[in-house]
């Protein structure tokens, strides 16, 4: 008889003590002025190592050019959060059809500038980092921001525009105010991808204003693949 009520009790109790959904987040027993926080541990860390990226980038701002290229940049982390950076890219540009139309219905050529190049070396912030779960596998990654200058080579056919002559681009030399925000996905602890956006600020002039200069910018979206050591 007493073996029976033994079985009779354990095989009750699972059932009565089972949880459902909504007291996941039941937490009355805490003391109402307190919080409850959950730390991650981080898989990747980062203070002290060295990074190596290649990517591809699509210029988002060029009206009358079809504008991409690529890029090549390392960086050191000298603390878990803060990174120096030192970045190049170069451009490749070949006219679109919208600079066709206007050729054909104006009869000239509409102003142009277009970006050739950029070294940058850059501040780099990351202060975020995280996971997604999705198919039963867990990627981290991390979010950062940047912000640096160096030099900006561009071209552009100003000169011929105002005179009304024939199209002839020349070579223009600045130095930007350039910020960016990047995320970098791990794939291991040694190798990541990475897509980040680049604002690429310079003061230059126009044929609005020939004499004068104003705030101009450029925008390009990149996607890399790198190493981390």
């Amino acid at each position: 008889m007493r073996f029976i009520w033994f079985l009779v009790f354990w095989s009750v109790i699972p059932f009565s003590a089972q949880a459902g959904e909504e007291d996941l987040y039941d937490f009355l027993w805490l003391d109402p002025d307190k919080s409850v926080y959950v730390l991650q541990n981080k898989i990747y860390p980062k203070d002290n190592s060295y990074y190596l990226d290649l990517g591809y980038l699509i210029n988002m701002s060029s009206t009358f050019q079809d504008t991409n290229g690529a890029q090549i940049k390392g960086g050191y982390y000298f603390s878990e959060e803060w990174a120096l950076e030192l970045s190049h890219m170069k451009y490749s540009n070949t006219d679109n059809g919208t600079l066709d139309s206007v050729k054909v219905v104006a009869g000239l050529a509409p102003f142009v500038r277009r970006p050739l190049s950029s070294t940058t070396l850059y501040l780099i912030w990351s202060p975020f980092y995280g996971k997604i779960n999705t198919f039963n596998q867990i990627y981290y990654f991390d979010w950062s921001f940047g912000v640096g200058t160096g030099t900006y080579q561009m071209e552009s056919n100003l000169d011929t525009v105002e005179l009304k002559t024939e199209d002839r681009f020349e070579t223009e030399s600045y130095t930007p105010v350039q910020i960016k925000t990047s995320l970098k996905f791990h794939l291991n602890r040694n190798m990541h991808l990475g897509i980040e956006f680049i604002n690429t600020n310079i003061r230059t002039n126009s044929p609005k204003n020939p004499n004068s200069k104003s705030w101009d910018q450029n925008n390009d979206l990149i996607f890399n693949i790198g190493v981390s050591f």
